[in-house]
């Protein structure tokens, strides 16, 4: 260690020290891309892995085999059509073909036939009408209704 004030003391006045953090800066890079070239290759294996194992399930006969919920394409188009219902449309228009607009048009006509037994089936499992309304996007008063006609019947 140099203890004369008057002499510089950067990495240039010690070749050495200079060299030896040129070759570290050499390794980092090296273990960098190493551990890179790692990181990749466990993607791969996971991905091959899920794979396999889909492929085992729907030969199998498994009717979902990636676990994928059935209605998640019609919640997406619920959730963006309550976002930016102007947007959407345009989009939907675009994306969608007449099967499609069959489909979620019956979709729809048999969930509206439906509400009235699952209102009913969660109230019978404990659920306050109010919550039921809050979730199913219907005012409380409507579930009060449905609750009323369904124990009418």
């Amino acid at each position: 260690m140099n203890t004369n004030d008057d002499q510089p003391t950067g990495p240039e006045d010690r070749p050495a020290t200079a060299a030896h953090n040129r070759r570290r800066a050499v390794l980092s890079d090296s273990q960098q891309s190493s551990a890179e070239k790692l990181r990749a290759d466990l993607l791969d294996l996971v991905i091959r892995h899920e794979r396999e194992t889909i492929a085992a399930r729907a030969l199998a006969g498994d009717p979902n085999p990636t676990d994928a919920d059935p209605l998640e394409w019609v919640k997406d188009i619920a959730a963006a059509y309550t976002a930016d219902a102007a947007d959407t449309l345009d989009r939907l228009a675009d994306q969608l073909t007449l099967d499609d607009v069959r489909a979620l048009r019956i979709a729809g006509e048999a969930a509206q036939a439906v509400t009235p037994r699952v209102v009913m089936a969660e109230a019978d499992r404990g659920k306050k009408p109010p919550r039921i309304a809050d979730e199913l996007g219907l005012t409380p008063s409507r579930v009060y209704a449905i609750l009323r006609e369904q124990r009418d019947q």
